[in-house]
C-alpha cells in the first residue's frame, strides 16, 4: 500500500520538486554503477553467438554497443562534474536511455538468424539486461519506459524477411515482457519518489522540532526582561565552576549586585520605565565583564556576576568597576540609579548555597553602609 499523498501546499510542492530533483541524481548514480558492469553482458552475448552467428554481424554490434556504452559513460561522467539537474540534464539522461535500449535492442536484427533456440536466447538475454537495468532506472522511471521503447522498437526491424519460424512469437513476447516490466517498476518507483519526499518532509518537521526545542531551552535559561542568563542558569554555572575549583583548586568568585532604591524608580515613573532601567543597567554589566563572566538576574532588581578563575582582590576591583559604570551615566533617559555589591570568592567547603549566602550577606552590609559600593565578604 502506497503512502497518501501530501496536500498540496507550497511545503509540499517544494518537498515534490526536490524528491524529483534527488531521484533523478540517483537514478545517474545508479545508471553509472550499472553501465560498469555492461562489458559482461557483452561478453554473453559474445559466448552465446560464437559460431552460431557471422564473425562480421557479432563485431558490428560489438561496435556499436561499446561506442554507444563509451559516449553514454562520458554524459553521465559530465553530469556528475557539472551536478545531475533534473531541469537542466533531463534530456542527457533521456539520450543515454534511448541509446542503451537501442544497443541491445540491435542484437535481433544484427544476430537472430535462422536458428530458432538461438534466437529465443537472444530474446532471453535482451529480457535479463532490462531487469538489470530497471533497479537503476526506478528513481527515475519514465527514462526506463523510453529505454524499453527503443529497444522494442529496433528489435522490430529484424522481422521483415526473418528466414526464422517464430521469429514474430519471440519479438512480441520480447515486447509482452517488456511493458509487464514497465508496468510492475511503473508502481515501484511511484512508491519510491514518495518515499523520497516523506524523508524530505520528516527531514524539514524534524529540523523545525529541533529549532523549537532550541527555543524553548533558551527560553527556560533566559530571563525574558533581561535577555540574561536567568536563575537556573546561574545554579548550571556554579555547580561548573564549583567541580572545577574542587577538583582543580581553580579560585572564582560571585558579585551580588543590587540597585538602590529602586522601588522608588517604579512608584515615581511606573514600571515600564523601572523595566527600561533593570534592561539598560543589564547592558550596561555586559560591556564592562570578560568574555568568561557571566551576569545572570538573581530575582527583581537583584543580579549575580560569576567570575571564573578570579581570586578576592581582582574580584573586588571588578566589582568596583561595575558600581562606577552604573553610577557614571542614566541607564534609561534620565534616570540615575546606584547599585551596592556584594563579593564573596569560593574558598574549601562552600557549596553554592554557602557561596551566595556569604555574597548576599556583604551586599546587605554594602546597603546598610549607605549604599552605593562594594563590600567583600570576610572568609569564612
Amino acid at each position: 500500500m502506497s503512502a497518501a499523498p501530501l496536500p498540496a501546499t507550497p511545503a509540499t510542492l517544494a518537498f515534490d520538486a526536490q524528491a524529483q530533483q534527488n531521484a533523478f541524481v540517483q537514478c545517474v548514480m545508479g545508471l553509472q554503477r550499472t553501465l560498469r558492469t555492461t562489458p559482461l553482458g557483452w561478453a554473453l552475448v559474445a559466448w552465446i553467438c560464437w559460431g552460431r552467428t557471422p564473425p562480421a554481424a557479432l563485431l558490428t554490434w560489438l561496435g556499436l554497443a561499446a561506442a554507444g556504452w563509451a559516449a553514454s559513460m562520458l554524459v553521465l561522467a559530465r553530469l556528475q562534474r557539472a551536478g545531475p539537474d533534473v531541469q537542466h540534464h533531463g534530456r542527457w539522461l533521456l539520450g543515454v536511455a534511448i541509446a542503451d535500449g537501442a544497443w541491445w535492442g540491435a542484437v535481433m536484427p544484427l544476430l537472430s538468424g535462422a536458428d530458432t533456440a538461438l534466437n529465443a536466447i537472444l530474446a532471453a538475454v535482451l529480457c535479463g539486461a532490462m531487469a538489470v537495468n530497471a533497479p537503476a532506472y526506478v528513481p527515475h522511471i519514465h527514462v526506463f519506459h523510453a529505454l524499453c521503447a527503443a529497444m522494442w522498437l529496433v528489435a522490430l526491424l529484424s522481422l521483415p524477411g526473418h528466414p526464422a519460424p517464430g521469429m514474430t512469437d519471440i519479438v512480441m513476447g520480447l515486447g509482452v515482457f517488456l511493458g509487464l516490466l514497465c508496468y510492475v517498476m511503473r508502481g515501484i518507483a511511484r512508491r519510491v519518489v514518495e518515499g523520497l519526499r516523506l524523508q524530505l518532509a520528516n527531514a524539514a518537521l524534524t529540523a523545525q522540532l529541533s529549532e523549537a526545542l532550541a527555543a524553548a531551552s533558551q527560553q527556560a535559561a533566559t530571563d525574558g526582561l533581561t535577555g540574561l542568563p536567568n536563575r537556573r542558569s546561574l545554579d548550571q554555572l556554579l555547580d561548573t565552576q564549583l567541580a572545577l575549583a574542587q577538583r582543580e583548586g581553580r579560585p572564582f568568585s560571585v558579585l551580588m549586585l543590587d540597585l538602590d532604591h529602586f522601588k522608588a524608580v517604579n512608584d515615581t515613573h511606573g514600571h515600564a520605565v523601572g523595566d527600561a532601567v533593570l534592561r539598560g543597567f543589564a547592558q550596561r554589566i555586559q560591556t564592562q565583564l570578560r568574555r568568561s563572566d557571566v551576569c545572570a538576574r538573581y530575582g527583581g532588581e537583584e543580579f549575580c556576576v560569576v567570575l571564573p578563575g578570579t581570586a578576592a582582590a581582582l574580584a573586588l576591583d571588578a566589582g568596583e568597576r561595575l558600581r562606577r559604570a552604573v553610577a557614571a551615566a542614566p541607564l534609561s533617559a534620565d534616570i540615575r540609579v546606584t547599585v551596592s555589591v556584594g563579593v564573596a570568592t569560593w574558598q574549601a567547603g562552600d557549596d553554592a548555597a554557602a557561596l551566595l549566602a556569604r555574597a548576599d550577606d556583604a551586599l546587605y552590609t554594602a546597603k546598610r553602609t549607605g549604599r552605593d559600593r562594594v563590600v567583600a565578604a570576610p572568609p569564612g
